[in-house]
């Protein structure tokens, strides 16, 4: 059932110790989007990975799990963390964590999954061809991340942890 943004604001209260209450139980995971490089910010590496600090390093992905620290101090609670990657950025943004020692996040909380993908075609559904023997795919978007979370074997652990409720949010 939807709510408006008024009965948000009108039971505040009530909706912030529910998701607390949730978070402590274990409720709750979370899915980062992470498939897309940094093209658009000409950065030839996965987007969250990009530096946006002015005076000091600040990665796109250390202010996200900044944000779930937060939460970790607030509830005393880790929330497992599932990460989306592509087949192009899977390896480097695992070293990049890995690196950075998740900054601060604990590593037995975060796992790794890959995207899928889906053949590529133009507005009339037409495939595209890589070669003339190998259709071109594409990842399947954003959208495509609860079958991919499915393929990746996670959706059996994400039950048996008993997760009722997912936040998916992006890089």
């Amino acid at each position: 059932k939807a709510v408006t943004i008024e009965q948000i604001e009108k039971e505040h209260d009530t909706f912030y110790e529910v998701g607390i209450e949730a978070i402590k139980a274990g409720k709750v995971g979370a899915v980062l989007l992470a498939g897309g490089q940094g093209t658009r910010l000409g950065f030839d590496s996965p987007k969250g990975m990009f530096n946006m600090g002015e005076n000091k390093e600040l990665y796109i992905f250390q202010c996200q799990i900044n944000n779930l620290m937060d939460v970790v101090k607030l509830t005393g609670t880790y929330i497992p963390l599932y990460i989306m990657t592509s087949e192009k950025n899977n390896s480097e943004t695992i070293d990049f964590f890995e690196k950075h020692n998740y900054f601060g996040y604990d590593s037995n909380y975060v796992k790794f999954f890959i995207q899928d993908m889906a053949p590529s075609v133009d507005f009339s559904g037409k495939i595209f061809m890589e070669s003339k023997s190998e259709m071109a795919v594409s990842p399947n978007g954003n959208g495509g991340w609860f079958s991919s979370i499915v393929r990746a074997g996670l959706l059996d652990e994400i039950r048996e942890k008993g997760i009722e409720w997912i936040n998916v949010f992006a890089v």
